[in-house]
């Protein structure tokens, strides 16, 4: 796989068996075209209530070119290679999304971006949990989605 920019995302949709069924690199521009969701939220890394916007986790999830092809989970993988496993429910049930702007800034690299999953931790307490805010990757470079 080619090195992409800091301002570009790697999807991929790939078989339980890890077999690639197709891979998309988008560009900030095309993930701005996206239908965005806002979450307002406090954070562990932030003081004070803020503002997250960007494509939900379901709508990248959406754009797999296989026909049936239905995430069960999501691999989301950073600038410095932490990863973390987020299964679908957390974008369909719980609203997790991949921001690309907090507080309507891009975000800098040094500042957790270019993107960064982020949920609607005021929302339900059980998301203020480390359970989730392990889940919650910043500096996201890649995102492989696991189909059934």
């Amino acid at each position: 796989m080619a090195p992409v920019s800091a301002q570009e995302l790697t999807l991929r949709w790939l078989t339980p068996a890890g077999q690639l069924l197709d891979q998309k690199t988008l560009t900030l521009e095309q993930i701005d075209g996206l239908k965005q969701t806002t979450i307002v939220t406090h954070t562990p890394w932030t003081e004070g209530s803020q503002t997250f916007t960007g494509p939900s986790l379901a709508v990248l999830a959406g754009l797999a070119g296989p026909a049936g092809a239905s995430p069960t989970e999501a691999k989301v993988v950073a600038l410095n290679d932490y990863s973390a496993t987020i299964p679908s429910t957390d974008w369909t049930k719980v609203g997790a999304i991949l921001s690309t702007r907090h507080n309507g800034q891009l975000m800098r690299v040094r500042d957790k971006g270019p993107f960064w999953v982020m949920y609607p931790i005021d929302t339900d307490p059980a998301l203020a949990h480390q359970f989730y805010q392990s889940r919650m990757v910043w500096q996201v470079k890649s995102v492989d989605f696991l189909t059934q």
